[in-house]
Formats: C-alpha cells, structure tokens, sequence
C-alpha cells in the first residue's frame, strides 16, 4: 500500500526534503526527534512486523541510519495478552512480532505502545469485521446493464486468471466492484500490475511521454465513502496490460483519517472525498505521530486485454 510510502513522506516533510514544501512547513524544528509509528493490521493476517522512526531536523539530511529508532521497547496489547516486539538485525528501524504470531482477530481492539530515550508513544485501535467483495461485473457504458460477471477468488482461485469472463479489453465497457458495506468510516484500494513487462496500454493526448515514464505499476486510491456498495474503476488507473490484482481495503479510523489527510492523496483521485483540503497529516498517535490502524480486505483479479 502507497500508505507506507506517505508516511516514509511525512519524515522527509519534516526533514525539509520535499520538492513543493518549504524546511520545517509541515513540522517545524522543535518536532525534531518525534517517534514516527508504522503498524497496519489486517483482520485474519498474522499480527503484522512494525516500523518506529524519528523526525529529524529541517536541514538535516534524512537518511535510514538518521530516522531508524533501534532501541525501542515496543509491545502491542490485545485484552489480558501482551505482545512483546523484538529489532529485527537486518531492518534499520523495523520491529517483529513473537514467533508464530496469532491472526488479528475482527471488531477488536488493539493497543500500541512504543518507548525510546525518555519517549513514549501510544496509539489504539478497533479492527473491522470481516469484509468481503460481493461480485465484479462489466457494465454497458450506455445502459449501464451487465454486459459480464467476473470469477472472484470465492469461485475459485486458479481461475481468476484464466477464466474467458475475467479477460477485460480495456476501455470496453466499465468495470465495478460490488460489495456488502459494513461499519466502517470508508475503504480505500490498491491495484497491482503482476506482469512486469508486459506492454502500456494507456492512451492520452494530454498526456506526454514522461507522463508516461512515470507511470507506476502499484498505486492506491484517496480514501472514500461508498454507502451503496459500489465502486466503479475508472481506466486511468491501469496503464498495462496483463494480470492485474485489486485490493479493497475496509479501513477504521485511524486509517481512514490518515488516507484522506496525508500529503501523497492531497491531489485527489477516483473515488476521492471532495472538499478535505489539510495543511498537516491527522494522527491518532499519543506522544508521536504516524499511524497504527487496521483494515480487513478482499482481493479479486483479473487480465486487461490490449484494443485492438
């Protein structure tokens, strides 16, 4: 998820390290040396590894060896059960759960607390239920009635990428993911593109050959809200053709806030909030900033054909 990498963007902000960003504009110089949290939970996975960092001062060249904080002690709590974090040997800054660790349990909450030199941050949160997509269909532009309905990973995961029904010619048609919401502030999705060679497809006058260049193969969405159930996946965000995998995210709030506030989603995009407009990122941490959320999720995938 492109969250990681806002809040890898957060800690350069702060070092004064951005393009479009003056030293010191999001954070000024006496938030030099704030613990940085970065732990994303995820209903029915393994209780996740974790990242502690610091901010560092405007001018001062950021750097892993500069931000990774080594020496926290770090624990998470679930009820009467204490998790203990250990350093990881090969990861500046990063944090491992105990060996064979137990899935995240959904509607539960969870407690972080992080302390270094004197420092000490804590954040909680309540992961969402179970999320599940409910079915993907391709739409009639015009009538907007269903022209085909994918395999989900329910039907059967060795066919999602061979079925005729998940082969997608691009630009034909509209493609929607249904699913049941549930209570949750909003939801927010990643999209992959798993062939790396495989050919662009994207096709714009407006858009230039560098334009292009920096097109990724991995982005998400700004967070949204989708009461109906319905998301629909405009073109511009796949480039290439090949296998493609979507993640639909179910986020709570921590997270959600996060998403639609961060500087990487100020911009706006499918499925974006209209109106948030923030100066500075909204964290839900006690004593340092960042994020510790949670999310559940379900996947789908499918090929984009090329037009002819």
């Amino acid at each position: 998820m492109m969250v990681r990498w806002a809040l890898m963007l957060c800690c350069l902000l702060a070092a004064g390290c951005a393009a479009e960003r003056e030293p010191g504009e999001l954070f000024g110089p006496s938030e030099a040396g704030t613990l940085v949290v970065d732990a994303l939970l995820i209903v029915d996975h393994p209780l996740p590894d974790l990242f502690v960092r610091q901010t560092v001062a405007p001018g001062v060249r950021y750097t892993d060896a500069v931000s990774a904080v080594t020496d926290a002690h770090v624990e998470v709590r679930q009820g009467a059960q204490v998790f203990r974090y250990r350093t990881d040997p090969d990861s500046l800054g990063r944090y491992l759960p105990p060996e064979r660790p137990p899935p995240v349990m959904p509607n539960t909450a969870y407690a972080l607390t992080v302390r270094s030199e004197g420092r000490e941050a804590r954040a909680t949160t309540r992961t969402p239920g179970r999320f599940q997509i409910r079915e993907v269909v391709l739409l009639d532009e015009e009538t907007l009635e269903v022209r085909q309905r994918l395999r989900t990973f329910i039907d059967g995961a060795d066919q999602v990428f061979t079925a005729p029904e998940n082969q997608v010619v691009y630009r034909d048609g509209r493609l929607e993911i249904r699913f049941q919401p549930i209570d949750v502030p909003g939801y927010q999705v990643g999209i992959i593109s798993l062939d790396r060679n495989s050919e662009r497809v994207l096709e714009d006058d407006f858009l230039e050959e560098e334009d292009y260049e920096e097109r990724e193969r991995q982005a998400s969405s700004p967070a949204f809200v989708a009461p109906d159930g319905k998301l629909p996946m405009p073109w511009f965000v796949v480039s290439f053709a090949g296998r493609h995998m979507i993640r639909v995210y179910a986020l709570d709030k921590n997270w959600f806030d996060f998403a639609r506030s961060s500087p990487e989603y100020q911009d706006g995009g499918f499925g974006g909030l209209a109106g948030d407009n923030f100066e500075r990122p909204l964290f839900h941490v006690a004593g340092g900033i960042g994020l510790f959320g949670s999310a559940s999720v379900d996947s789908l995938g499918f090929v984009l054909v090329p037009r002819e």
